[in-house]
Formats: structure tokens, sequence, C-alpha cells
């Protein structure tokens, strides 16, 4: 009498075949790599946990705990330069836009004063008027360039919007603290430390970066020679309470194709 058959139904591909699970342990591993942006940080604070366990315990040898004593002040000064290093760019992606926009129109500002200052010609006056204008306006972009990286970016250009916002206290320091920083650089051009004509520098570096990674964009009116990744940095920098705005976003916007790239 022949075998009755089985009535399971097709039991489907082996099971010995490998599974894409998609449980608790992949779920933990893509938290992981998005909670570790900054993955040296997280591995020296690691490390120095390890350390300071070590040099806990009362039989450690004399000789393991000067080498492990050695081991941990050079892994806090590590973990200080990774701190300030993070630091430095978060604020560099968090004033980007507003740096951005400051650095055009002072940009402009400086190719305007030296089309003056070549049609003036030999009028000494109005041409010594000029060449002042013209050195405060590179100090200006100078200020841009070289802003303290570790402290919060103070727009050149304040919005009487936003001025009348303020208390008159936090407007005067704001004022003091963007004129405090100008003297230095100021101060810094005339010792030699930085470019007095700031402003060559910056083309020099523009017409440095090869020709693919340039473009037109036409969220900036189609001007070339901006980049497609300042584009998105800029669309998805996250909204800046404590940096004075500026007219001029309102201006670009309007004139722009209507399409809103600021995530705010």
């Amino acid at each position: 009498m022949p075998a009755a058959r089985s009535s399971r139904p097709n039991a489907g591909p082996s099971s010995s075949r490998p599974r894409h699970e998609s449980g608790p342990k992949s779920k933990q591993k893509h938290q992981r790599d998005e909670g570790t942006a900054e993955p040296g940080v997280q591995r020296l604070k690691s490390a120095l946990r390890q350390t300071r366990r070590l040099l806990a315990k009362d039989n450690l040898a004399a000789d393991v705990r000067v080498e492990t004593e050695r081991r941990l002040k050079s892994l806090e000064g590590d973990l200080a330069t990774a701190e300030v290093r993070r630091k430095e760019r978060a604020f560099a992606v968090r004033y980007h836009k507003v740096k951005f926009f400051d650095r055009q129109k002072v940009t402009r500002k400086i190719n305007q004063t030296k089309r003056k200052i070549t049609a003036a010609g030999e009028t000494k006056k109005s041409s010594t008027d000029l060449e002042n204008e013209l050195f405060e306006l590179r100090v200006d972009l100078n200020y841009i360039l070289h802003y303290p990286k570790l402290e919060k970016y103070i727009s050149l250009f304040p919005s009487s919007d936003r001025q009348d916002e303020q208390s008159s206290g936090t407007s005067s320091e704001t004022d003091a603290k963007r004129q405090e920083i100008r003297d230095w650089m100021r101060t810094k051009m005339r010792k030699g430390e930085l470019d007095m004509e700031p402003e060559v520098e910056l083309e020099k570096k523009d017409k440095r970066r090869p020709a693919d990674k340039k473009t037109v964009s036409k969220q900036f009116g189609g001007r070339p020679g901006i980049k497609d990744e300042i584009a998105q940095t800029i669309a998805q920098a996250p909204p800046r309470e404590d940096v004075v705005a500026d007219d001029f976003f309102d201006v670009a916007e309007d004139e722009g194709s209507g399409s809103d790239t600021d995530g705010d």
C-alpha cells in the first residue's frame, strides 16, 4: 500500500537559507549608526572609562600604573581636542547661511568700491576716502572669513526689524561684540597676520576648485560658481534665533524661483 501523502501545505523555501532580520538587532545597529556622528569622541570616552577602572584597582603593578596614568592624560587631551573640533563643525554648519550672504554682500561692495576708485582717477580727496572705505570693507571680509570658530556668529548686517524686537541692552552688547571683533581683525591686518586683500585670495581659492564641482544654482538666480553642496547645506540649515537677521534674505527669496529652500 503506498504511503499516504502529507496534507501539510507547502512550507516554502528551505529554512536553512539566511534571512534578513528586521528585529531588535538590526534596529539597534541602525540606531547605533545614527548616534555615532562623532565616533572618535565615543571611542575616546569608552577608552577613558576603561583606563579609569584599571587605575581604580588596588593590586595594580607600579609600572603598569605609571603607564596607565600616562595613557589617561593622553586620552583626556585627545578627547578635549575632539570635543573642540566637533563644536567647530557644528557652528560652521549652523552659521553657514548667514555668513554666506554676508560674504556675498561684502564682496559685491568691495568690487563696487574698486570701480569707483578707478573712475575717480587722480582726484586725491575722493580717492583717499574710497581707499579708506575699501580698507574697512576688507576688514569686514576678514571678519567673515576668520571669525572665531567657537563663538556664535554675529551678522555684519543686522535687520532693523530684529533690532526693534531685541532689548536695547542686548542690542548694545551685540554691537559692542561685533565692533570688538572688527577691531581685532583690523589690528591683525595691520600687523600682517591677515591678508590685506582677502578678496583676491578668496577668488584664487574659487578658481582652484575643480571645474566639475562648480555649477549654476537656480536657487541663487543662476549665478555660476556656487556648489551644489552649499545650496544643500543652506537649505538644511537649522533656524538661528541668536543670529541677527538680514533684510537681504527676504530680497533673495523674493527674487528666486519661488521655491522655499530654507527649512524654517
